[in-house]
């Protein structure tokens, strides 16, 4: 194993790492009303929230990377 394939492994666990919480972020803003307010449990808001960004980043992931 080189040193190229080391460096590429550890750059895509950082990179899953870093997508993980920045999308752990996201979904507090948007779903934390919803369950803060009673309109959604916490058990239904995890599995809605892990529905909607899987959608959104097969969806439309290409724009948001063409954009970036």
């Amino acid at each position: 194993m080189g040193i190229e394939t080391i460096l590429l492994f550890v750059a895509l666990l950082i990179g899953f790492y870093m997508a993980w919480n920045i999308g752990a972020n996201d979904v507090a803003n948007a779903i934390g009303t919803a369950v803060g307010s009673g309109a959604l449990t916490l058990s239904r808001a995890v599995i809605l929230a892990a529905i909607l960004e899987f959608a959104g980043a097969l969806l439309v992931g290409s724009h948001v990377s063409e954009t970036v």
